[in-house]
This record gives C-alpha cells, sequence and structure tokens, in this order.
C-alpha cells in the first residue's frame, strides 16, 4: 500500500508527464493515476528506441505557477546542463530515490545507454529531493535533450505542491 510523502508539511503529486517531441529515440509512454483518494502514481514503460551517447545533450528549465492556474514564471531552479552520460550519472549521486524503481534504468556509468525497455509502476513523486524552502503550486520542468545543437527530445513534467493543509 503506497503512502502520501510528506516532507517538511508540504504534499507533492504528479499532475501531468508529455513527451513533445523525440521518441523515435526514447520513447517515455507514462501516464498519471490515482492511486488512492490522497496519492497520484506515476506509471507506465520508457523505450530507449536507439543507443544513446554522450553526443546527446541534456538540459532543463523548471517554472513555477503559484496559484496553479497554468500561468508561469520561469524559476532559477535547473538541473546541470551536460552530455547524456553525465547527466544520467548526475541523477545517480543526487536522485538515486528517483530511479531506484525503475526496472532495467541504467546503471551509473553506463555510456552509451542501450536500446531497452524500461517499466515505471505506481511511483509516488519523492519528496525527499526536493530543495527547502520550497512554494506551494504548480511546478513544471522541461527536460530538452539536444543533438548537434538541435532540439530531438522534450518532456515535460508537472507536480502540485500544496501543504498538507489544503487540499488538491
Amino acid at each position: 500500500m503506497a503512502v502520501v510523502h510528506t516532507a517538511l508539511g508540504v504534499r507533492a503529486n504528479y499532475e501531468r508527464v508529455e513527451q513533445l517531441i523525440g521518441k523515435e529515440y526514447i520513447n517515455f509512454d507514462l501516464r498519471i493515476r490515482k492511486f488512492n483518494r490522497t496519492a497520484v502514481t506515476l506509471n507506465g514503460t520508457i523505450y530507449v528506441n536507439q543507443p544513446i551517447d554522450q553526443s546527446f545533450v541534456c538540459s532543463s528549465n523548471v517554472f513555477l505557477s503559484r496559484l496553479g492556474n497554468q500561468q508561469f514564471a520561469h524559476s532559477p531552479l535547473h538541473l546541470p546542463t551536460a552530455n547524456m552520460c553525465e547527466f544520467m550519472d548526475h541523477i545517480h549521486e543526487e536522485y538515486s530515490t528517483v530511479v531506484a524503481d525503475i526496472v532495467n534504468f541504467p546503471q551509473k556509468s553506463e555510456c552509451p545507454i542501450t536500446e531497452r525497455t524500461m517499466f515505471v509502476k505506481d511511483k509516488l513523486f519523492p519528496t525527499e529531493v526536493l530543495p527547502t524552502p520550497l512554494s506551494v503550486g504548480l511546478w513544471k520542468i522541461e527536460f530538452t535533450t539536444k543533438l548537434d545543437d538541435v532540439d530531438v527530445i522534450q518532456l515535460m513534467a508537472s507536480i502540485r505542491l500544496s501543504d498538507d493543509y489544503s487540499g488538491f
């Protein structure tokens, strides 16, 4: 049975995950599902359709909608821009709980990332990765991967943060 994770009185639930481009490289077939009255989980499959090496460069942008009304302001928070191999190593070092239970996720220092299928099952948002303090509201992170300075993969995820006393 899953429980909603709370950290410092903040509750986090996935709101949306969408891949905008790049299914020929990596297909994020992920969906959000209501798990119980208070928890929302991430489920699905990630298909790596061709080898991904250090020539792919990953970056991120983070946005906040304080009122949760889709009017986003750019935030200075982001993950460091790096080639795919360095980016994956950073995820393993700093955010290991995010990928710990993803079946068949690449190991640290595994590069290139070979063709594979990864499985995500009833994954709650890991609030322990959130920096403090962090404002409540709707947070959106956009991951962009470039190959030869051309955007080839874009993934967007949004997470709703609320204090323990407010509803969703």
